[in-house]
């Protein structure tokens, strides 16, 4: 059975009948692998060709795609579980990708499952039936004694099943890593031995200088006595909790922190997640950034812990709370740079800004990963250009000496403003330390 017929044969079967969404997409994906047009089975690609998402379009907000391919995965599984039984071949799309993947009913990877990657970096192997001349084979190996042709039969299937196992296992990680975003950054910041601390921003707390139009010190928020404070951001019933007190993440911050707590797998040293920790802002102490390498997501009205090395950095992020005006304030401004950037949502088409930086921490003792925002959403411009080979390949280039060591460096990006997320990230302005 040739593979285009296995791909008509799950199309025309009863599970697939009343699914025509996952069964487009199933075709599509099918056709595309067998066709070696792996370009387009990228997450932009499908969404684009399958679903009808415009050029460039935010896949971080939209996930239509991962989501119609986490059913269709599902539903595969329930075709050859059923149905499809008897099937001389299996076809299977890993998680991790979207490339269908061919193999013989006896060899049945355990591709499908619940769980989905937040990046999808696609395999680029399709496991297919070999070309083979039947006639001279067979009349090659009549020659020979039965349990010799059995014997030849079993150690060809076996070969082939251990090239495409081995050709997955190979392309699968190297598409990985691809996509797992600068490895010598990461090995930076990840380390076994040495702690790292990913440190999400107070959503709350942001909500409360919003409300009230007063700054928080660092030295207020780890006392937490600015709680006691409170106007307009009090809690609206007696046994209810004020807004400074709620423990709230934005779902951008989640995406970012899915993605960073993978990382240590991705670059081959799964070690090191032993030493990393997820630490809410609020719940930090001083101790904790001494030594420690440190991951601090969000501006200081959003995480205070960055005003501790906001003073080394050219670029300085602000909120003018009571004119709702951001301002990226440039210290040393570069040929063609401005000396200040601003951004006010709802007002003008200047996009909003996200700082990406890396530093030392206080003592010296580990290093410092900045990702600060004019608002809560852009913190997935500061994921595009970690993740996004094409945004973060000449910075680190660039921030890399002939040594191997990787100097300190601040990027600030600017993107398009679209519905609490952002789009058509760009560097505007890239120091080296």
């Amino acid at each position: 059975m040739r593979c285009e017929e296995e791909v008509q044969r799950v199309l025309d079967s009863r599970t697939f009948a009343r699914t025509s969404r996952l069964a487009v997409l199933f075709e599509y994906i099918c056709r595309k692998s067998l066709d070696g047009a792996l370009d387009e089975l990228t997450e932009q690609q499908i969404g684009i060709y399958v679903f009808g998402r415009p050029p460039g379009y935010n896949s971080a907000e939209d996930t239509i795609v991962r989501g119609t391919a986490r059913l269709l995965r599902q539903r595969i599984e329930t075709y050859y579980d059923k149905e499809g039984a008897a099937d001389g071949f299996r076809i299977t799309i890993p998680k991790g990708g979207y490339v269908a993947v061919f193999t013989p009913a006896t060899f049945r990877p355990a591709a499908t499952g619940e769980g989905e990657a937040v990046l999808d970096p696609p395999l680029s192997v399709i496991a297919v039936e070999p070309e083979v001349d039947q006639a001279e084979t067979s009349a090659s190996l009549s020659r020979w004694p039965r349990s010799a042709r059995l014997t030849c039969w079993f150690a060809v299937a076996s070969a082939l099943v251990a090239v495409a196992l081995l050709a997955i296992e190979h392309y699968s990680h190297s598409a990985q890593m691809a996509n797992s975003g600068p490895e010598i950054l990461w090995r930076a910041l990840f380390q076994p031995g040495h702690r790292t601390l990913i440190v999400p921003g107070d959503a709350a707390l942001d909500a409360y200088v919003s409300f009230e139009k007063r700054p928080v010190t660092l030295e207020e928020y780890t006392e937490q006595s600015y709680q006691q404070q409170t106007t307009v951001a009090s809690r609206p019933r007696d046994d209810d909790a004020s807004v400074g007190t709620r423990s709230v993440t934005p779902m951008a911050t989640l995406r970012l922190v899915a993605n960073l707590v993978r990382v240590p797998g991705w670059i081959g040293i799964p070690e090191a997640e032993n030493w990393l920790e997820i630490r809410y802002a609020r719940d930090m102490a001083a101790a904790d950034v001494n030594n420690d390498n440190l991951i601090l997501i969000g501006s200081d009205t959003f995480n205070p812990w960055v005003s501790l090395y906001q003073p080394e950095l050219d670029f300085r992020t602000q909120w003018d709370f009571k004119s709702n005006i951001y301002t990226v304030t440039n210290r040393a401004p570069q040929v063609g740079e401005e000396a200040a950037y601003t951004f006010s949502p709802g007002k003008g088409p200047l996009g909003a800004l996200t700082l990406v930086a890396l530093t030392d921490n206080t003592q010296g003792g580990g290093r410092v990963l900045l990702i600060e925002g004019t608002t809560m959403g852009t913190t997935y411009g500061g994921m595009r250009f970690l993740f996004d080979k094409a945004m973060w390949k000449t910075v680190i280039s660039a921030a890399t000496d002939g040594s191997g060591r990787l100097h300190n460096f601040e990027v600030l990006l600017r993107s398009d403003f679209l519905r609490g997320g952002v789009s058509n990230t760009r560097q505007i302005a890239v120091h080296v330390h």
